[in-house]
């Protein structure tokens, strides 16, 4: 079972490695495939909502 703890300046997943592997591509894929991983997890503060 793949889980995932997020901050405000780290995330950390558990699980198996299969698992990480596959929630990092769904993710990726989901902000478009070229898509790098540094963006995906850490978005740029022009593309957060604004409050």
């Amino acid at each position: 079972m793949l889980k995932r703890y997020a901050d405000e300046s780290r995330v950390q997943w558990v699980g198996k490695a299969w698992e990480i592997r596959s929630a990092i591509r769904r993710l990726k894929q989901e902000q478009g495939g070229s898509a790098r991983l540094a963006e995906v997890l850490n978005p740029s503060p022009r593309n957060k909502p604004v409050r």
